[in-house]
């Protein structure tokens, strides 16, 4: 292995343990030996590699952002049919259905966004992935005879794009009126309503039970 793959590696390692550090203990509670801790290397070798933390802290965003866009990519991947690819994305979106640790990161990071036009850039590039995605599908059950909205490819998507980021913000803060359940129930049901595609209520809960039955043959 060359030192340039050597620093690589090292590298990706303190992303994902400085990722998983923000995960428990939020931008405030991060510190350099808790991240040393956690990748189990010194203080000195964080320091070695990332100098200044607000270097890491856009990187650890950087992959949060793409982790979560392609496992979304994937989950639509699975199937041909639109309605599927719908459903599947917004599971993926919504922990525990997709990974606790990088939504909290994602949210986590909405902060510095405010501060720093390079994160406010990653949180721009990651509206426009996912804004993309939603506008691919709709097209596509437009296409196929399933979704016949009234407005625009890219302003349902818009619609239901910020629909989900403010469900998922109120669950990842504890609002004890949602559960993951009800948050992926309330925006299907508006996807139905403003692609006039019935049924897509009744698919997610399908796809939520045999998610679960296949993690429960796996335990």
């Amino acid at each position: 292995m060359t030192s340039s793959s050597r620093g690589t590696k090292a590298r990706l390692s303190l992303i994902g343990a400085a990722g998983r550090v923000v995960s428990e203990k939020g931008l405030g509670g991060v510190r350099i030996r808790d991240i040393a801790a956690e990748a189990g290397v010194s203080p000195a070798a964080v320091l070695y590699h990332y100098p200044e933390t607000d270097a890491l802290m856009l990187d650890v965003h950087r992959a949060a952002v793409d982790e979560y866009v392609e496992a979304r990519r994937a989950e639509q991947q699975r199937s041909f049919d639109p309605r599927h690819r719908l459903v599947s994305a917004v599971i993926a979106g919504v922990p525990p259905y997709t990974d606790p640790g990088v939504i909290k990161q994602l949210y986590e990071m909405h902060g510095l966004a405010r501060r720093s036009s390079e994160h406010a850039e990653l949180m721009s590039s990651l509206w426009r992935r996912e804004h993309s995605q939603y506008v691919q599908v709709i097209e596509d059950g437009i296409r196929l005879g399933y979704f016949a909205p009234t407005r625009k490819p890219a302003e349902v998507a818009r619609m239901l794009l910020s629909m989900e980021d403010g469900l998922v913000l109120h669950l990842v803060s504890e609002n004890k009126h949602l559960n993951p359940d009800k948050v992926i129930d309330t925006f299907i049901h508006f996807a139905e309503d403003i692609l006039h595609c019935s049924g897509l209520v009744r698919l997610s809960r399908r796809l939520i039970k045999d998610r679960a039955d296949a993690e429960h043959e796996d335990a």
